[in-house]
């Protein structure tokens, strides 16, 4: 295969799996649609996991924790903005991944939580 035949099949798979991904139920699966709709691989994933995993050992030694320090920290990684932050908030919620940093987060922003975050703060789906 030369260099444009194999560029023509790499953007047949990535199409195939655009199409695949459209059709992952996001309730069922939100960190697979999530990973999917962000373009992430292996180590994307786990670099959202350290740093959740950084602000979850913060909550159990009962530090104070600067929330918009969080949310600066996925913004810088993963160079997002304040939308994406939320989408990956509530799909780590949703798999019951991380739910205490989710909540101290979704709670940070009270009185005025947005209404995504309702069924974080407000316990409902």
């Amino acid at each position: 295969m030369n260099l444009e035949e194999l560029t023509a099949e790499l953007e047949k798979l990535k199409y195939q799996v655009r199409t695949i991904a459209d059709t992952i139920d996001y309730q069922a699966h939100p960190v697979e649609a999530l990973i999917l709709s962000m373009d992430w691989n292996e180590g994307d994933i786990e670099h959202a996991h350290d740093i959740f995993e950084k602000y979850d050992n913060k909550l159990h030694a009962g530090e104070s924790i600067n929330w918009h320090e969080f949310e600066m920290e996925l913004k810088n990684e993963f160079n997002i903005d304040y939308q994406t932050v939320k989408s990956i908030i509530l799909a780590f919620f949703k798999n019951h991944q991380w739910t205490e940093v989710c909540h101290g987060y979704a709670m940070s922003f009270e009185p005025t939580t947005p209404i995504e975050f309702h069924q974080i703060t407000r316990g409902s789906d």
